[in-house]
């Protein structure tokens, strides 16, 4: 039960931190996070300023900085419709960077990181590659990034794996960038019905995440003891046996 509730602390900590500080920012300098100061300070780039946002989000996981700050970032200077796009495909490339990164390294740096969950961790990867990432994204008991990158070291199937992340971050990421388009727009009503919509998110993939969570954290299967060889019958016994059956006995 302690476990349990440590669990989740440690997940709703740095969500809960992100988007408080970002709620702390709006009241305390509305110009700060306004939607079109943030884009008035973006007009420089011009239609460069997605691609540069798409490129933070491609390498995100190299900061080991959490995605869902990105997505508000994104509802605040594009708004909830692009903004979520945008996040899709950003979030689409950093798939490819960890996916490229755990076939890369291999099993031996995922073992020292997973420890003695992996082979449990690689078997249901390989397994179930698209329900996995699909479990492990929707679980925020589980880190996303490290749990793709295990199963690209265990030799699970790229598209399947992708696509299980693509469908397991759509809702987290609708909402956390509308979140963010509410906050830069002073529209109250939104911010909150998005707060609260990402914290029964958080409860339903903990909920939905446990088949896996439970499959990864089970012990792994013993291995039955290899058969016995029979022993070689006595000196004695083996000369009787071979002159019953007519054959010349060893000298």
């Amino acid at each position: 039960m302690k476990g349990g509730v440590k669990g989740w602390l440690r997940v709703l900590a740095p969500v809960g931190a992100s988007m408080g500080g970002l709620v702390l920012l709006r009241l305390l300098g509305p110009d700060v996070i306004d939607q079109g100061e943030l884009r008035g300070f973006l007009e420089p780039l011009g239609k460069a300023a997605p691609l540069a946002y798409l490129l933070a989000l491609a390498i995100r996981p190299l900061t080991l900085l959490p995605g869902h700050l990105f997505a508000a970032v994104g509802g605040m200077v594009f708004g909830t419709l692009m903004g979520t796009v945008y996040a899709l495909m950003g979030s689409f490339l950093a798939a490819l960077v960890v996916f490229g990164i755990g076939r890369k390294l291999g099993v031996r740096p995922m073992k020292r990181l997973a420890g003695e969950h992996y082979p449990a961790l690689a078997r249901a990867a390989r397994k179930h590659d698209f329900h996995f990432t699909l479990l492990t994204c929707i679980n925020p008991l589980l880190p996303t990034d490290l749990m793709l990158a295990a199963a690209a070291a265990s030799g699970a199937r790229f598209w399947p794996s992708v696509a299980g992340i693509m469908v397991g971050t759509l809702p987290g990421t609708f909402l956390m960038v509308q979140f963010g388009s509410g906050l830069a727009q002073g529209r109250t009503v939104m911010t909150v019905v998005s707060g609260v919509g990402l914290v029964v998110s958080f409860v339903l993939g903990g909920i939905l995440g446990r088949r896996v969570y439970k499959e990864i954290n089970a012990a792994p299967p013993t291995t039955e003891p290899p058969e016995a060889l029979p022993s070689p019958p006595p000196p004695g016994r083996a000369v009787s046996m071979a002159r019953k059956e007519g054959l010349p006995s060893p000298s």
